[in-house]
């Protein structure tokens, strides 16, 4: 039992490592990609639902931008605003449960097994999804700069007008 988990473990990290290597051929990483994509593109659209940004169109369809870098998806929002950035940008962390889970049903199989190499693959692509991208570290910083700030007003108002516990 125990060598089983070290081989599944091994069959994963070998998937993983593989994947990663990929993105040397960009549009051959973009094709692999596409349902790490689809799920973290999704998460982005769920959150923005969940937090009234009010989403109004994902794309998961590879496409360069003028500055080269190549865009692997996107959600647009009609009211992105600083309260609700946050979470709908850190939205994709919840993909690394989702593949600890698919990792771990992958077990239920022998370690090279078709459904457990499938759902080991899923599980790669969802870890790799997890990262937000720059544009999204951007939204979240400048949400959690906002709240920071009215935080720290707040409790200096609060400290200011007496009514800190003494």
């Amino acid at each position: 039992m125990i060598g089983s988990a070290w081989l599944h473990l091994a069959s994963f990290a070998v998937m993983l490592v593989a994947t990663r290597t990929v993105r040397r051929w960009t549009w051959l990483y973009a094709l692999s990609a596409l349902p790490g994509t689809l799920a973290h593109e999704a998460m982005h659209w769920m959150a923005g639902w969940l937090f009234g940004a009010r989403p109004v169109s994902m794309s998961i369809l590879p496409r360069r931008m003028p500055d080269g870098e190549l865009l692997l998806g996107r959600v647009l929002f009609m009211r992105l605003r600083w309260w609700n950035a946050v979470p709908v940008a850190l939205a994709p962390f919840l993909l690394i449960p989702l593949s600890a889970g698919l990792l771990w049903h992958s077990a239920g199989w022998p370690a090279l097994a078709w459904p457990s190499l499938g759902l080991k693959l899923l599980a790669v692509q969802c870890l790799l999804a997890t990262w937000p991208s720059g544009r999204d570290w951007w939204h979240a910083l400048g949400g959690a700069a906002v709240a920071g700030a009215l935080t720290l007003a707040g409790l200096y108002l609060y400290n200011r007008f007496g009514f800190a516990l003494r």
